[in-house]
Parts: structure tokens; C-alpha cells; sequence
């Protein structure tokens, strides 16, 4: 018991009970060429604290214990500033003169690496959004938003269901995060599944493209979107601060509303939000749309089945103090959307509806923590864990003699605990680096008249190292290795209407040793040199093993395939980067290789009057280039151009994998003068005549949005309007992502009016 207990005792006092030696407060002013500057945005990335300038331009991080931290600062309209400082007896103040700029400004990116760091300082391709520059991109849906970043693109299925595809994947290959949590739904189970997050409730997101780091455990061969919201608040030294975010788009007759607000004391705060969406179907361009089963056509101006219902509210706790900061939050959230298709129409019998509603229910709590340690090994502790119990419910539109009816044909429900330990050791010798446990647990059953599933426990297990290595004064090195326990177990629910799922009691178990390498070189002080290789794993999911049913919403019946073995993938992402007050341009050839790359293919027969959709497994090859370049031709004036290809390959076959982005591009002017804005936006794609199984023909389009805006920064409040023209000349277009392409064209001309308040 000895042996035991004394080495618990004194891990325990290197990790928390060691001596604390306090430190201070970091404050200062950051002001422009006309003097202070209100409502910029400061960041102590190492505690992960933000605050807001006030009206004099100042701010304060009360509390900070003694040691180095990296202050960075970044407001629209000048180029953002990191600045290293130490605290000791002395409470530094800071003097931070921030450039006017139209080029768009760093933003840090906290999801690359156990760092949070600039894009330009990531091993990887990385970007990131804040807040007000997700409300005036164009869309509705996060994935919408960030659908202008280059290697990112959109799969639509009406505009609630957007998934992001990166580089050419998506569903499970590409993990969406909450506050680096699993957002338990079942998203990925088709494309006409969700994502149970509202953009107007982001305060950032963050994108790394390629194979993603080690931190964030399988399902990342394709990179991760991390979205964040307020669930769990951060104190101020400001009593009350928040946002408020209104806006309306006449595509959809959408209106909607969010509010968060924290109020601070002492260390101490309490949040409260709360918000919703209202919008009808959307409108479309050709006012046609063709049946291409039947080829009967309908007049139509709006996708039929396309509204979007949202409302949630959520509060939180935390308190920030010497130690570090501990917190929790819990958030209420529910989505009514429908998933278009053949509206019900006279010929029903010969033309029968596919059209279909999902209604959502997801509550969530969230814990927060990161604790510093004065301990000889060990600088700092961080837990993150969330807990998510989740309601699915499909409606499919059905029609007789009687009229239209749409009653309940499955119903998931999802309980997951997914949890991270992240422990930082202090740098030593050029070293630094973390040591982490990771895990997730998923019970999923399914009921209903047509079960899609069987009812399954998945049990993720892992821990990891990652380590960098300053081999220069401007060149660093990365390792990480990781080790994966995947299991899934299927139970027998004797009440299922499936036989199969009756008696089904199997175990499928995967491990996987998956690792990553990096380098970065400055170049100069502009330019930026990295390197990242990538070994990453994938267990495959319980519906690709054991489907059997038929999928309502996506119209197939859907079958698994039990002898799937994990896909593989081998990555490399190269980036060359380069910033200067007038001028920015990025270049990132990639590759990425994946072994038993499963997939969905449509076998031409038919179950129940519906398409058979059957998992299947082969070996891919992705590769391709993402190239950006901003310039400022004239004061106040920044021109960007950005493009990015993918070639997709069935390296077995020998054919191209469906449902590939083309060879797309951007070009946008935009004119920054302080607190006014305006841009025009071209957007290109090429047609796409590299089809896989299941593909047809996309041609290419180009479309016009154009927008303008106004912030005025006033007693340390920042007020936000904007209007903006999505698809300016009503262009009729097919997206080659969207599975609906072939019926229905994408969104028609809308205009969008937004406003937001941060306080």
C-alpha cells in the first residue's frame, strides 16, 4: 500500500499543492493613429481568457499568477499583434499601438495544437472566424460560413442538413466539435441528418485541414471543424458583458435571435442565452422542379420541404481565480427542419412524396478546467468533459386517398460522455509538450417502424503524447503518437420490428497506433515554412457494419457490411505562408492516402420500393492544392483571390470517387475604412465531369454576392449592421456536393440584414 500511496502523495503536491507564488495583473491601452481604440478583442492565450477594450481603450486581466504569457490583440480594420509578457511583483501595463489595414487580420487558432497560435503558426493548414465575420459571410448555417475558406466546401441537402467537406471528405472523416467536445447527434449517419448547432450562438470557429492532430481522437483523416459557443462563461473585470445578434434573409423569410450575457464578480460568473430561428422554404431560381424518377414537373419557386425551426437556451457557471478556472454549463436545444423532395402532389400514386421532416431535442452539460501547477514536472492541467442525451425523431411524408400524413418512422436516441485530460509538463531543455487520456462512450438505440440500426454501446478509449522541439531559434519540430481502443457492441432488442436487430449480438473490436510529425521555419520575419505527416485511424461506424433498413430520410434502403476493417490514412500537408502589412499569400499542396476507404454505393436493386444503398470498402488517394493571396492595391482597398482543386481517386478501381468538389476559386474586392466595410464577392466552380458511382454531371456556375456595414465602437460597446445580397443576379445553379442536385437548384437571390451588439 506503501508503494501506492507515496508516489500518489506526491504527484499530488508537484501538481497542485506545491507552493504558489502570485503574481499580478495584466493591463494596458491599445490605440490606433487617431487614438484609443473601443471594442478591440485581447486574448491571454494561456489561460484562454478574452476581454474587450473599453472606451479609453483599456483592459485588464485581474488574478494572473507570476510567470510568461502571450497576449495577442486583433481588431477589424488593423493588423492584429501578439505580444510575449512576463509577470512578477510588478503588474505590467501594456502599451499596444495597433496599423490601419483592409487586409483581413490573424486570428488565433486554438485547435492545431495544444498551443493556441496564428494560422501562420500552425504545423498544418488551419483558419479561423470570429463572430462578427461568421455573421456577414453569406448562408444561414455554420457550414454555409465557412464555405469561403479555400479546401472548404458545403454538402446541402436543404439548409438545415449543411455538413462541411474538407479536402474532398466528409462525414465521419471530418469531426465537428463543440468547445473541442463530440456533439453526440448522429449527423453523419446520412446527408439528411443535422448538426444540432446554431450559427447566430458561435463565437468562433476554427478549421484544420488534413489529417488532424492527435488531441482530438479517430474520425479526423480528413481534418476538424471545432465550433465555439458560451456555454460555460469566462469572467470579466467588466460587470456585465455579452452580445446580442439579430437578423433576417428574405430567401427564407428567415428571422432570428440570439442573447448571451454574463455577469462577472470576483472571479465569479453566471451566463444565461437563449435564441431561435424561424424560416420557411427556400426560394429557388428556375421556378421547375423535375421529378427525375417520374420526369413530371412542378411549377414551383420554393424547395418544397426546406424550412429550418431553432430555438435553445442554455446557463453556466465558472470561477477564475490563482489556481486557474473551473466551470460547467448546461444548454437546452431544438431544431424542426424538413428534408426536401417530390412535394405531395395529384399523381401521388404514380409520383408518390419523398419529402420528410426531423425534429431534434438535445440537452448537454459541459465541464471546464484548467488548473496551473507550481509542481516540478507538471505547468498546467486542463479537463474537458460533456455529457449529451439526444432525441431524433423522422417524420416521412406519406399521402393516400385520405389526404397527407407524416407519421413517426424511427427514433434515435443517443446518451455519450465524451472526456479529455490534457497535462502540460514544463518546458525543459527546448522541450514542451502534453501527455493526454481521451475517451467517448456512445449508447445508441433506435425504434421505430423502420429501425435503420441495431442498438449499440461504442467505447473509445485512448491516451497520447505530443511533443515539440525548438531545434532553432526560428525552426521547430513536432511528434505526437497515440493509441486507439474502439469498441462496438450490438445489443438484441426482441421488440424490434427487424428481425435481424431481434437476435443481433456481436462485438467488433479496433486498436489503432496512429502518429503525426511536424516542422516549422521562419523563413524571414514574413514568411513561414511547415511541414505535417500524418498517420491517422478510422474504426468504422455501426451503421456501415449493420444497417439494414430503410433510411426515410435520405429515400434508400440502407444496407452494412459486418467484415469492414478500419480505414488508414497517411497524410502530408505542406504550407507556405506569407504576411506583410500590405500583402498575404498561402500555398498548400497536400496528399493524403486512406486504406479500406468505406463508402456508400447505390447497387441498382431495390427493397421496399426504395434504392439499395450498400457499404462497401476500397483504397483511396486524395491530392490537391489550396493557394490564397490578398493584396492592398490602394489605401483602404484589399483584393483576395482564392482557389482549390481535388483529385479523387478509387485507387483500386481505378475510377474517381463521387462526389468531389471542382476546381473552385473566389475573388473578392473589399473597401475597410475603420468602422465602414464593403465587399463584392465572386464565386466560381468549374463543371465536374470526374464522376464516381452514383454521380452525374454538375456544370460549373459563377455567382455574385456583394455587402456593406457599419461598426461604431462606443463606450466599450460594439454595434454591428450590416446588409448584404447573396446570388445578386438570381443565378439558377446545381452544387456537385448537394445529393438533391439533379431536382433542385440552389438558393435564389436573398437579401440579409444583420445586426449584432457585443458589450
Amino acid at each position: 500500500m506503501n508503494r501506492i500511496l507515496l508516489p500518489l502523495c506526491a504527484a499530488v503536491y508537484l501538481l497542485v499543492l506545491a507552493p504558489r507564488v502570485l503574481g499580478g495583473s495584466i493591463h494596458g491601452t491599445v490605440s490606433g493613429t487617431d487614438g484609443p481604440i473601443a471594442g478591440a478583442a485581447v486574448r491571454l492565450l494561456e489561460l484562454d481568457r478574452t476581454a474587450r477594450t473599453g472606451a479609453d481603450g483599456r483592459f485588464l486581466f485581474p488574478g494572473v499568477r507570476s510567470g510568461s504569457y502571450t497576449v495577442f490583440v486583433r481588431v477589424i480594420g488593423y493588423a492584429s499583434r501578439t505580444i510575449p509578457v512576463r509577470v512578477d511583483d510588478e503588474s505590467p501595463d501594456l502599451a499596444v499601438k495597433l496599423v490601419e489595414t483592409a487586409i483581413e487580420a490573424e486570428e488565433i487558432v486554438v485547435s492545431g495544437s495544444p498551443y493556441p497560435r496564428t494560422a501562420d503558426d500552425q504545423y498544418q493548414s488551419a483558419e479561423s472566424k470570429s463572430l462578427l465575420e461568421l455573421h456577414e459571410s453569406p448562408g444561414s448555417g455554420f457550414s454555409e460560413k465557412i464555405a469561403d475558406l479555400p479546401g472548404v466546401a458545403v454538402r446541402s441537402n436543404g439548409p438545415a442538413p449543411t455538413r462541411p467537406i474538407l479536402r474532398g471528405l466528409s462525414d465521419n472523416r471530418v469531426l465537428v466539435l463543440e468547445n473541442g467536445l463530440r456533439t453526440g447527434d448522429i449527423s453523419t449517419y446520412d446527408p439528411a441528418h443535422a448538426v444540432p448547432i446554431e450559427s447566430a450562438e458561435i463565437t468562433q470557429i476554427d478549421v484544420v485541414r488534413g489529417p488532424a492532430t492527435i488531441l482530438y481522437g479517430p474520425s479526423t483523416i480528413g481534418g476538424l471543424v471545432n465550433v465555439f459557443t458560451n456555454t460555460i462563461p469566462a469572467a470579466s473585470s467588466n460587470t456585465f458583458t455579452g452580445n446580442v445578434s439579430l437578423s433576417g434573409n428574405s430567401v427564407s423569410d428567415e428571422y432570428a435571435g440570439y442573447f448571451n450575457g454574463v455577469l462577472s464578480s470576483g472571479g465569479h460568473a453566471l451566463g444565461i442565452s437563449a435564441g431561435g430561428l424561424h424560416a420557411q422554404d427556400v426560394r429557388i431560381p428556375e421556378g421547375t422542379y423535375i421529378d427525375p424518377g417520374s420526369g413530371q414537373p412542378f411549377s414551383l419557386n420554393r424547395m418544397p420541404q426546406s424550412f429550418d425551426h431553432v430555438q435553445e437556451a442554455g446557463i453556466g457557471y465558472s470561477y477564475q481565480g490563482d489556481f486557474g478556472s473551473l466551470g460547467i454549463g448546461a444548454k437546452h436545444y431544438e431544431m424542426n427542419y424538413g428534408i426536401p423532395g417530390v412535394p405531395p402532389n395529384p399523381l401521388w400514386e404514380t409520383v408518390p412524396p419523398t419529402t420528410s421532416r426531423i425534429a431534434q431535442k438535445k440537452n448537454s452539460v459541459e465541464f471546464r478546467g484548467i488548473l496551473d501547477a507550481d509542481g516540478t514536472l507538471v505547468q498546467q492541467v486542463r479537463v474537458n468533459a460533456g455529457y449529451v442525451d439526444y432525441n431524433h425523431s423522422e417524420y416521412p411524408t406519406a399521402e393516400d386517398s385520405t389526404g397527407v400524413s407524416d407519421l413517426q418512422a424511427n427514433h434515435f436516441h443517443k446518451q455519450a460522455f465524451n472526456a479529455t485530460l490534457q497535462i502540460q509538463h514544463r518546458p525543459a531543455g527546448g522541450f514542451q509538450g502534453v501527455a493526454g487520456l481521451w475517451t467517448n462512450v456512445e449508447n445508441l438505440t433506435i425504434d421505430g417502424d423502420m429501425p435503420l440500426g441495431p442498438n449499440s454501446l461504442t467505447t473509445g478509449i485512448a491516451a497520447y503524447l505530443y511533443e515539440e522541439y525548438l531545434l532553432a531559434e526560428e525552426t521547430r519540430v513536432q511528434a505526437g503518437l497515440r493509441f486507439d481502443y474502439n469498441r462496438i457492441r450490438t445489443s438484441p432488442s426482441a421488440d424490434s420490428p427487424d428481425s435481424v436487430f431481434q437476435t443481433l449480438d456481436v462485438s467488433r473490436l479496433s486498436n489503432a497506433l496512429t502518429a503525426s510529425l511536424g516542422a516549422m521555419t521562419r523563413l524571414s520575419p514574413e514568411m513561414t515554412l511547415s511541414l505535417s505527416l500524418a498517420r491517422s485511424f478510422r474504426a468504422p461506424t455501426v451503421q456501415e457494419l449493420f444497417a439494414n433498413g430503410l433510411d426515410a430520410a435520405s429515400a434508400t434502403y440502407s444496407k452494412g457490411e459486418a467484415d469492414l476493417s478500419p480505414e488508414t490514412g497517411y497524410g502530408a500537408d505542406v504550407s507556405f505562408r506569407a504576411r506583410t502589412s500590405s500583402a498575404t499569400l498561402e500555398l498548400s499542396p497536400y496528399i493524403n492516402v486512406i486504406r479500406n476507404y468505406i463508402y456508400a454505393f447505390l447497387t441498382g436493386d431495390t427493397l421496399q420500393n426504395f434504392p439499395v444503398r450498400q457499404f462497401s470498402a476500397t483504397d483511396a488517394r486524395l491530392m490537391g492544392f489550396e493557394a490564397s493571396i490578398s493584396v492592398q492595391p490602394a489605401a483602404n482597398f484589399a483584393l483576395r483571390g482564392s482557389v482549390d482543386y481535388v483529385n479523387a481517386e478509387d485507387t483500386k478501381n481505378n475510377v474517381p470517387l463521387p462526389f468531389t468538389p471542382p476546381f473552385r476559386g473566389i475573388l473578392s474586392l473589399r473597401y475597410q475604412e475603420r468602422g465602414l466595410w464593403g465587399l463584392l464577392e465572386w464565386r466560381l466552380a468549374a463543371r465536374q465531369t470526374r464522376l464516381g458511382d452514383g454521380d452525374t454531371p454538375t456544370p460549373g456556375y459563377g455567382i455574385l454576392n456583394c455587402g456593406a456595414g457599419v461598426r461604431i465602437a462606443s463606450g466599450g460597446e460594439v454595434h454591428a449592421l450590416s446588409v448584404h445580397c447573396d446570388n445578386l443576379f438570381n443565378r439558377a445553379y446545381r452544387d456537385n456536393l448537394s445529393v438533391i442536385k439533379d431536382f433542385l437548384p440552389q438558393p435564389a437571390r436573398g437579401f440579409r440584414l444583420a445586426y449584432d451588439l457585443l458589450f
